[in-house]
């Protein structure tokens, strides 16, 4: 069977896991792009800080960062399906609770805290198994795909969450916003949601019925390096750090451009169609980047796709109140942002394997989920401080050049025999 026959014969039963897999990410990634839609009403209604009101958005992912790991066993243990599916229909509701907030922030926070043990179900690496687990010699693209429903999300529910506001204010925003998502990307996940890693998790459950099973294309989903081997590798700490810096830097831009912007003299409603435009270049960047994480070195790519947002800084840091500068710079860095995940989802497959990937990628995501949970509110204290997002915009560029080196030097990948998967 050629290569070319092989790429085909992927997507013919992997399609949909890619489907659901973008729908899950969709909803994962709800909370990070409508956040920055609910800083100024609750700032005015409660006088709360903006490095207050997003300790929120930092505690749902310090949790995440903490449980990654052993959210990431249990992946390994149980499969994507059994904690996407049900973890996405609560996420949903929780989010939905959000609109319960009291004048006391001490119920702002401790709501955020229970929907943080919805979100460790629908994390990426949840997302990313799935996919990986069932593509291999187009799991760039199938990354791409899976990958598109964050551009999804950015391109549709910051202009949700910011007309839901307008309309039937800040409280009833929450459930809409939970509401209109989930009820899209719950069904997607019931009826898609069939990965290769739970297809492999059930043969070995049931071994007795292995001699006579017809062989299945994706025979050799599992393979490659244990989690205590891939921990002795430079490659392990350079994907780490490279995914928490360029995170604290990115996230805490993009979910603040609706402020940012508005500081800068632009409206709200332009300013939350401008970040709209950051998704739907998002959309296209995945999807190049996918291609070429497929067909050439993938650490030339990622380390050229991460020094992107740094010509956004400097674009912003140039003309702070120009609309077409600030809608160049939400292009730009939204590239950029939706061709990161892929980036290290991809490179950490490449480099480790699939045999224990729930864990490896649950130790990048938990780095990942504390990096979320630092950027925002680092931004957020730093307009506090200062009264201006220019401090922030300046400091993320250092960050980005820092993560561009770690990925263009992380050597070559392992040739793993990927025939065995009982390593």
């Amino acid at each position: 069977m050629t290569a070319q026959t092989s790429a085909r014969g992927e997507w013919s039963y992997g399609w949909k896991v890619a489907v659901a897999a973008m729908a899950g990410f969709s909803l994962s990634a709800t909370f990070t792009f409508t956040f920055g839609a609910w800083i100024q009403p609750l700032e005015a209604e409660f006088g709360w800080s903006r490095g207050s009101i997003s300790l929120g958005m930092s505690i749902i992912t310090l949790v995440g960062a903490l449980l990654s790991p052993p959210i990431g066993m249990l992946v390994d243990r149980w499969g994507p399906r059994r904690l996407g599916v049900p973890g996405s229909l609560v996420f949903a509701l929780g989010f939905g609770a959000l609109g319960l907030t009291t004048s006391n922030i001490w119920v702002w926070w401790g709501l955020w805290f229970m929907l943080a043990f919805a979100f460790i179900c629908i994390k990426p690496l949840i997302w990313t198994t799935a996919v990986a687990s069932t593509f291999d010699k187009q799991r760039g693209l199938a990354f791409a795909v899976a990958m598109c429903g964050n551009g999804i999300a950015s391109t549709f529910t910051p202009s949700l969450a910011t007309w839901a506001i307008a309309e039937h204010g800040w409280r009833m925003a929450f459930p809409i916003v939970g509401g209109v998502v989930g009820l899209i990307a719950f069904p997607v996940l019931f009826l898609f949601l069939h990965s290769g890693a739970d297809r492999a998790l059930a043969r070995a459950r049931q071994p007795q019925a292995e001699a006579s099973d017809k062989p299945h294309p994706t025979r050799r989903e599992l393979y490659g390096l244990t989690t205590r081997e891939a921990m002795h590798t430079a490659a392990f700490y350079k994907i780490g750090l490279a995914a928490f810096l360029f995170t604290v830097a990115a996230i805490g831009l993009v979910p603040n451009m609706i402020p940012i912007l508005s500081s800068f003299g632009i409206s709200r409603g332009e300013a939350a169609a401008i970040a709209g435009v950051a998704g739907i270049s998002s959309i296209a960047g995945r999807l190049v980047t996918g291609v070429l994480l497929d067909r050439l070195n993938p650490n030339i790519i990622s380390g050229t796709i991460v020094l992107l947002p740094v010509v956004s800084c400097l674009l912003l840091l140039w003309a702070p109140g120009s609309i077409p500068v600030a809608i160049v710079a939400a292009v730009i860095i939204g590239v950029a942002l939706g061709s990161e995940v892929d980036v290290i989802a991809f490179v950490t497959a490449r480099q480790f394997g699939t045999l224990r990937y729930g864990t490896i990628f649950g130790v990048m995501s938990g780095l990942w989920s504390l990096a979320t949970a630092t950027g925002p509110f680092l931004v957020n204290r730093s307009y506090d401080v200062t009264g201006s997002y220019i401090t922030a915009i300046e400091v993320a560029i250092p960050l980005f050049l820092i993560t561009s080196l770690l990925l263009f030097t992380l050597g070559r990948a392992p040739d793993f025999d990927r025939t065995d998967s009982s390593h």
